[in-house]
């Protein structure tokens, strides 16, 4: 860049840093807590049209009256002002937009206080970044796992080729998300080198830049669908990989059984077997579907549960379903039997109240 059209955007933005400060202290004395630089001019990746991206902190709402979006020339700046509430929510890392908090420039600050508070959340982010994948990591990237699921139906339910290259380019956001959240890293530049720094990574879902790069260029309705799909695999799969590191189980006992194959019986099993009989194709998929469900939450939650029905499950074959449906269930029993726990099963109504009542 021209060094003296690079002096002129900094003259510009110490004028605007100057008004910004003159307001506080005139129209919200004691509201503001800091003001810092980020963006383009806190990484040098600037151009003419470079625009001043401020980020001011308040300490109550006061603070917004000296918030402002403006046109000055033909560039638009955003004096953007945030609490320290959503500070905080920075530093615990739910989502890698927290360069703000990363690389701000700080340029004013009234009281060091402030300062050291600021200093406080930014090293407690640091310590996320720097630590190892977590339980707390996998969460937070399901939850951006669900929104490009969401994406991805969007594609897929698209019949116009633009509405579909529109999902499309949120599912790409989300998987950006994702993958810098598995890298424990941050958006750092601007969305022009996005894909830069994506490549830079270490950890990427195999397949991932390919489908990533094929999905951007997609240019028919077909094309994009075919590698929206690549994609979200790819990511799925690597969810699951990084799920089987760090998500701990718990050990399967007598306390997390107990109950749990009578209460199969009591919801599923009777249901599997008159669907067979009266021919309920509805009634024995959902209720082989609820059951698999039970299954898979014990499978998340404790060690050595591994129960798959839906694999052998027949919708042409209800009887088949059933017979499938009881064998499961004795896979299931075997693991009372490893823990010790008797079924509670009763012949007569006599003998279940003489147990039930002495208890």
């Amino acid at each position: 860049m021209d060094k003296k059209i690079k002096e002129a955007l900094l003259v510009r933005n110490e004028r605007i840093i100057e008004a910004v400060i003159e307001k506080s202290v005139r129209v919200c004395p004691g509201s503001v807590a800091l003001i810092g630089i980020y963006g383009s001019f806190a990484t040098d990746d600037i151009h003419e049209k470079s625009d001043l991206d401020l980020f001011i902190v308040i300490n109550d709402p006061d603070g917004y009256k000296i918030s402002s979006c403006f046109i000055l020339g033909d560039v638009a700046h955003d004096v953007y002002c945030t609490t320290w509430e959503q500070l905080e929510e920075m530093a615990r890392y739910s989502n890698p937009y927290i360069s703000r908090l990363m690389d701000l420039k700080i340029v004013y600050c009234p009281d060091d206080k402030y300062r050291q508070r600021f200093m406080e959340l930014r090293d407690a982010a640091c310590k996320r970044l720097s630590s190892s994948l977590s339980e707390s990591d996998l969460q937070n990237i399901k939850v951006h796992f669900g929104e490009a699921q969401r994406s991805y139906a969007d594609v897929m339910m698209s019949e116009e080729t633009e509405r579909a290259r529109y999902a499309s380019a949120r599912l790409i956001y989300y998987s950006e998300m994702i993958v810098f959240l598995m890298n424990k890293s941050y958006v750092r530049l601007g969305v022009k080198r996005r894909p830069e720094e994506i490549e830079r990574m270490q950890r990427l879902p195999s397949g991932f830049l390919v489908s990533y790069h094929l999905l951007v260029e997609a240019d028919s309705l077909r094309s994009i669908k075919r590698h929206a799909t690549s994609l979200i695999r790819c990511i799925k799969d690597e969810i699951e990989e990084i799920k089987s590191k760090v998500q701990s189980k718990k050990k399967l006992d007598r306390q997390a059984l107990e109950g749990s194959y009578e209460e199969i019986h009591s919801d599923w099993k009777n249901k599997m077997g008159l669907a067979a009989k009266i021919g309920g194709k509805y009634l024995s998929l959902m209720t082989a579907a609820s059951c698999q469900f039970f299954y898979d939450q014990m499978s998340e939650e404790y060690e050595g549960v591994s129960v798959d029905l839906m694999k052998h499950f027949d919708i042409n074959d209800l009887s088949a379903s059933a017979k499938a449906f009881d064998e499961a269930m004795e896979k299931y029993k075997l693991l009372y039997e490893k823990n010790g726990v008797d079924v509670k099963r009763y012949a007569t109504i006599e003998e279940f109240e003489d147990d039930y009542r002495n208890h």
